[in-house]
């Protein structure tokens, strides 16, 4: 096998791969876009957030379009949608605000900054920020974009912009220990489209690099000799018979006389 095959099967091979990872990215989007929404919302599953202190937040929610304004609406990235219920008697307060007011607001308040999170298996890495008491409760305070705030389940619903904003979760009254039940979701029309896109994409890839492998390997049958004529004088049925004396030539034998 030449050289140029071996490279042309081993380019094959690396598309194979490529297209089954298309195939499985496109096949999860498609399980989580028919699975994971309740009405509308890609949602995430119920998980407890808690802190001692007065606040919980998450920070530096960056959003930007780059001018593509057409990506915030609600057949793309429309909305994003909060649902906590409080642990226990006290009021639950939610709200997304931008991040410079939110700073100004909590930074000499003790509370606690989701770093990140983990849903399989459930896990919330805090930063704790110290400090005192806030100054008022949260929901005396104007700069929330969006916000909820009472007894039972509370739903907050916020269209999305462009800017930097966090979200908190504290006590209505703003005391001391927050602990909640939320969930996350969005709306995310496109997805269905995107895994579409990559199921397609990852048959044309798998099919094309397969059909590169069989090709490459494929040997070549040689092409047969053609048929030698035998030789004069060798092989069955190769003697012709003699050709008969040509009596033409021959003399003629001398005619006898008969005396009377």
């Amino acid at each position: 096998m030449s050289a140029g095959r071996v490279i042309l099967i081993v380019l094959g091979s690396i598309g194979v791969l490529f297209g089954l990872a298309l195939l499985a990215g496109g096949g999860f989007l498609l399980w989580a876009d028919r699975t994971q929404r309740e009405d509308g919302y890609l949602t995430t599953p119920t998980e407890r957030f808690a802190t001692p202190t007065y606040a919980l937040t998450r920070t530096r929610l960056e959003v930007d379009t780059d001018g593509a304004r057409w990506v915030l609406n609600d057949s793309w990235f429309g909305k994003v949608r909060i649902r906590g219920e409080r642990v226990g008697g006290k009021t639950l307060f939610m709200g997304i605000g931008p991040e410079a007011a939110v700073a100004k607001y909590l930074g000499p308040v003790a509370h606690a900054n989701v770093e990140d999170i983990d849903f399989d298996p459930f896990r919330v890495t805090y930063l704790p920020v110290t400090g005192g008491a806030p100054q008022g409760p949260p929901t005396e305070q104007r700069f929330w974009a969006a916000s909820a705030s009472g007894v039972g389940t509370q739903t907050l619903t916020w269209k999305v912009r462009d800017g930097d904003w966090s979200v908190v979760l504290m006590n209505a009254d703003g005391s001391r220990g927050v602990a909640a039940d939320i969930d996350l979701g969005a709306k995310l029309s496109f997805l269905l489209w995107v895994a579409i896109g990559l199921l397609i994409g990852g048959v044309l890839v798998v099919g094309g690099s397969t059909a590169l492998i069989v090709l490459s390997a494929r040997t070549r049958q040689p092409q047969p000799a053609p048929p030698t004529p035998p030789a004069a004088g060798h092989g069955s049925g190769s003697a012709s018979a003699p050709e008969p004396p040509d009596r033409s030539t021959e003399e003629p034998p001398p005619s006898s006389t008969l005396s009377s």
